[in-house]
């Protein structure tokens, strides 16, 4: 017959899921008696759950955004603008056409820089000594 274990999750301080079940002999380190222990055997997990990226903001001392490299700025307000173009109160799809196609280009280009992994091309310029 199978036993049921008693498991938990926490969260550490580097954001990462942590598995542990209940023990049948307490464990004392650095002070703190715990029944918890890693898990004894190897099981599926399946996790829901709902999460959120962090908020793109200007940094305040380099007033430039996070997350995004800085020559892609440009591109989203090309989106921006396009949208604005579209709204029924202002609307000109000749222009939001234009600045759609401009995002698509930059959509393009960042999406090669990423398949990059960030590397630039240099050149060896030969010395004389």
């Amino acid at each position: 017959m199978a036993t049921k274990t008693k498991r938990a999750w926490y969260i550490d301080k580097l954001g990462s899921i942590g598995i542990v079940e209940e023990g049948t002999n307490a464990i004392t380190k650095d002070g703190y008696t715990s029944n918890w222990q890693s898990i004894s055997q190897i099981i599926d997990l399946r996790i829901y759950a709902i999460s959120q990226d962090i908020d793109l903001s200007v940094n305040d001392l380099t007033g430039t955004w996070s997350q995004i490299p800085l020559q892609f700025h440009e591109v989203l307000v090309n989106k921006v603008i396009a949208n604005g173009y579209k709204d029924p109160r202002r609307l000109e799809l000749q222009a939001a056409q234009y600045f759609d196609g401009e995002y698509d280009k930059g959509i393009r280009e960042a999406k090669k820089f990423s398949r990059s992994n960030y590397q630039t091309t240099g050149t060896i310029v030969p010395h004389d000594f």
